[in-house]
């Protein structure tokens, strides 16, 4: 599907974000086909899950807790290499060099649809690695939309966290926390239980008012030394002329 979702970037000129959504949609009917089909329950079509995975798939987990230690152990193996193959490797910088200016890196010799499906290749199998641990770590089985909306989170985790790798389990923390504690306000408190998504959207919205406003006055900073350097040069010349 990353790959895909690439080749309409490319080719298509499609947003990432609207080619996704609509890939996602694919793939979770595809999903429903093979629940209730293909790999239906011996006692009959279901369109809930698949039977239980055999044990010996399944991802090790810790008791009473849902949560596999391969799977943080996989994340943070992950983070670590996206961290190494942004920051340190010629290929990162490229790619960085893109997400500025993709024309001008094109310009300058970068295969930029090259480098964009390669990019969105390994993004599309990173995103399918969390599915997996999903299914063969929490739910054991198949089931329609597994993700639960994770991956519209993880936009969120991107946004805010930008190129910045090392953020990122901060930032999926904090949204960890508003979920489950969301959850426990509500049953506690009787609160709304849209208040999770009205932190998550405060959030965000604070975080583009903060991102607009310094990208505001750096260029406001960035006109003013043209400005003062258009209003020097002149003088340099007059100075050089009447020496």
């Amino acid at each position: 599907m990353g790959i895909l979702c690439g080749v309409l970037k490319t080719r298509g000129k499609v947003h990432e974000i609207f080619g996704g959504v609509a890939l996602n949609n694919i793939a979770a009917i595809f999903a429903i086909y093979l629940i209730s089909g293909p790999w239906q329950p011996p006692e009959g079509g279901s369109a809930q899950s698949t039977p239980p995975f055999p044990a010996h798939t399944l991802l090790p987990r810790l008791p009473d807790v849902p949560l596999s230690p391969l799977a943080l152990v996989l994340a943070l193996v992950f983070l670590v290499l996206v961290f190494l193959a942004l920051r340190g490797s010629f290929w990162g910088l490229r790619l960085k060099a893109m997400g500025k200016n993709a024309r001008s890196a094109f310009l300058l010799g970068v295969p930029v649809q090259k480098h964009t499906l390669l990019a969105f290749a390994l993004c599309g199998a990173l995103a399918g690695l969390g599915g997996s641990t999903r299914a063969l770590g929490v739910y054991y089985s198949l089931r329609p939309n597994i993700a639960g909306g994770i991956g519209f989170l993880a936009l969120l985790v991107v946004l805010l966290a930008r190129v910045r790798a090392p953020w990122v389990p901060f930032i999926s923390f904090f949204f960890a926390a508003i979920l489950s504690g969301s959850t426990e306000l509500r049953i506690q408190m009787q609160l709304d239980a849209s208040l999770a998504g009205v932190l998550q959207g405060f959030l965000v919205l604070s975080m583009l008012i903060a991102l607009g406003v310094r990208g505001w006055l750096a260029r406001r900073r960035h006109a003013s030394e043209t400005d003062a350097g258009a209003l020097v040069e002149p003088a340099r010349v007059s100075e050089a002329a009447e020496g």
